[in-house]
């Protein structure tokens, strides 16, 4: 189990931040799909929504906290046989998506982020890899949490 968590760990790193690399290094404003998906280049000093903006200290603390979190709840879930492959790949999300963002905020001091979306009028903040694999981590987690109170409800 461990290996299979530090490998998609590694790989899901290695992309978010390619990915930033690369935006760093070329990306000048582009429409992917008009009035949908563009990449645009924008520094982030704060977390989800600029929250906390330019409180990188503590942005950094509780970011290696959740790491503590998350790895204790892992080796919990390990210990009493309740990991799959499924929760498997979620925690590697997880923590590959936290970790590349704290890597930036240590590294740069800020995170890039590009990927800029407008659904039905609503522009989302700009986000990056990392976010996404955040987000869409924890959704699962929940999903799975209410699957498993509602099992246990019958």
């Amino acid at each position: 189990m461990k290996k299979k968590i530090i490998f998609i760990t590694i790989i899901l790193f290695l992309i978010d931040q390619i990915t930033k690399y690369l935006v760093y290094k070329n990306l000048v404003n582009i429409t992917l799909i008009k009035n949908f998906l563009s990449l645009k280049y924008v520094i982030n000093e704060g977390v989800a929504f600029s929250f906390l903006y330019g409180k990188k200290v503590l942005i950094i603390i509780v970011s290696i906290m959740l790491l503590f979190i998350i790895i204790k709840m892992m080796y919990k879930e390990y210990v009493e046989n309740k990991t799959n492959n499924y929760k498997i790949i979620i925690y590697g999300m997880l923590l590959s998506g936290i970790l590349g963002n704290l890597f930036d905020r240590i590294i740069r001091g800020y995170v890039i982020d590009f990927i800029s979306l407008n659904i039905f009028g609503y522009l989302f903040p700009v986000f990056n890899v990392a976010d996404m694999l955040i987000t869409i981590s924890v959704i699962l987690l929940l999903v799975d949490e209410l699957f498993k109170k509602s099992k246990k409800a019958i």
